[in-house]
Order: structure tokens, then sequence, then C-alpha cells
């Protein structure tokens, strides 16, 4: 496994352990853009998850592009420095942490028979970059560091000029609800130093699907 599979991996287990779920392993299901075209698909953002309807299923696949695969390959997330938010690698390994996102809650969503909307994915995305993300950094002791991660993952964004008018709303969309309740659970459990409140309430709203997720998210980022 190389080093950018390992950090992928890092991501998977701290997302699986985070929320009681377990998905097949993501580095399996990673391509470059060669495999991606091969396949019939031409990517045009940095991460995205390829979904194949078939007859008994769907089938995965997680293209990263070479930079965002760079970035994985050059942090260590067991460095005793945040290496996972410094300021040059944030918005590729944050790209990263999104993709694995994606992997797992399609993957175990599939596996449980529950259908899932792309918002939905894109909303989950959103609060599982900044979960994974503070922990990083709480886990250094530098959970007062929170506040600015949220802002950089969350008010200085840039939307790819290929977007059309429904894909960049339900972009907009997700930013929205994401970084509304990464606020609210920074000034709930972050602030107040509670970890494993903050994980009973990662957990609880993970396990809310379609409808009832956003409405949950929605009414936390009116808070």
């Amino acid at each position: 496994m190389g080093r950018a599979d390992e950090t992928l991996a890092f991501l998977q287990d701290e997302l699986e352990a985070i929320y009681g779920v377990e998905a097949p392993r993501v580095h399996a299901f990673v391509m470059g853009e060669a495999a991606a075209r091969a396949a019939g698909r031409a990517p045009r953002a940095p991460e995205e998850l390829l979904v194949v309807e078939e007859q008994d299923g769907v089938a995965l696949g997680l293209y990263l592009a070479d930079e965002v695969m760079r970035a994985a390959a050059a942090a260590d997330p067991h460095d005793p420095r945040p290496r996972l938010t410094a300021r040059g690698a944030l918005g590729r390994l944050a790209c990263a942490a999104e993709g694995v996102s994606h992997f797992v809650y399609l993957a175990t969503r599939a596996a449980e028979g529950r259908p899932v909307s792309l918002l939905e994915l894109e909303v989950q995305a959103e609060v599982d970059k900044f979960a994974l993300l503070v922990l990083h950094l709480w886990r250094r002791g530098l959970r007062r560091m929170s506040p600015a991660l949220r802002r950089r993952l969350f008010e200085r964004v840039a939307y790819h000029a290929h977007l059309g008018g429904e894909e960049l709303h339900r972009y907009r969309e997700a930013n929205r609800l994401g970084g509304g309740y990464a606020r609210w659970l920074e000034g709930r459990y972050v602030e107040e130093a509670d970890v494993e409140g903050l994980l009973r309430e990662l957990r609880r709203s993970y396990r809310l699907g379609g409808g009832e997720k956003l409405g949950y998210l929605g009414t936390r980022t009116l808070q």
C-alpha cells in the first residue's frame, strides 16, 4: 500500500470508527483519469464518485485527481503536527476526505438497501470533512483552531466553472447545511470540550436519511 492509499485508509478508518459502520476498503476502488475514461467517464472535478447501476446492485469507483493523490501521499496523518490541515494542502486533503465520505456513505447505504439523494450525499461529505479534521486538531491539543478551520472549509469556497444551475444549487445548499451544522457542533461540543457528546451527535445525524437528515441539519443551521 502506497503513502496515498495509507492516508485514504486512515480517513476511512476514522469515519468507520466515528459512525460504527464498515465498508469495503476504498483504496481498491480508487482510479485515475485513464481508468475513469476507460470506464466511460470523463471526470471534470478533482474528486468524483462513479456509480454504475447493475442488475444486482451498484458498482462504485472513486476518481481522485493526481494532485489530490499527491497531497494524500505527502500527508502523514499520524504525525504529531496537524499535517492534514496544513495551509497548502487543506483543500486537496478535504477533497480526499469528501471522496472517502462519498464512498463509505453510499456503500453502507446500498448494503442496507437505503436510497441516497445527491444532496444527502454532498451534505454528509461536508459534515464528514469537518468532523475528521476538527478531531485531527483536537487530538493535538489544537481544539481552539476549530473556528479558523470551519471558515476555511465553508466560507472560503469556490465552485467549479463547469457546474450547471442545478448542480451549483446542490453544492451551495450542501455548503450551507454542512457549514451551519459545523458551527452548531462547534458551539455545542467543541467549545465545551465534549468529545463524547460530539461523537454521539454525529452518529445520530448520520443514521438519519433523506429528507429527515436534511430537515434535521436545517434546524441546527438556524440555531
